[in-house]
């Protein structure tokens, strides 16, 4: 087995984790999706439960996702999104649009200051 393919570990910080790679396989959470579009980088997504298929969808149509719907179908997912490069070009052009958004802090005090 190439030694890059597979790693088990314990816990990683999840921008420590994601350096490296090419594609990320996820059930679709929305921590994973969200680090997966900040860091420009196309997914495969099994989607499973709770809002799961909802953030799947929408990476989907975002053009940065390839949905699968079982465990068996992720390697031909990841071979898919490997092969056609609008996948990164979808998952920069997303890193490019968070970057120009307003951090949470500077959102949470425009909030604060609109309520009474």
């Amino acid at each position: 087995m190439d030694e890059r393919s597979v790693r088990v570990t314990g816990f990683v910080p999840m921008r420590q984790l994601l350096q490296g790679i090419d594609v990320v396989v996820s059930s679709g959470g929305a921590g994973t999706v969200l680090a997966a579009l900040g860091s420009a980088l196309p997914m495969v997504l099994l989607p499973m439960g709770l809002d799961k298929p909802l953030n799947a969808e929408r990476a989907a149509a975002l053009g940065t996702a390839a949905l699968v719907d079982s465990p068996e179908q992720v390697g031909d997912g990841v071979a898919k999104v490997l092969r056609n490069a609008s996948f990164t070009t979808a998952a920069a052009d997303a890193a490019r649009q968070i970057t120009t958004m307003n951090p949470a802090d500077q959102v949470l005090s425009q909030l604060l200051e609109l309520m009474p």
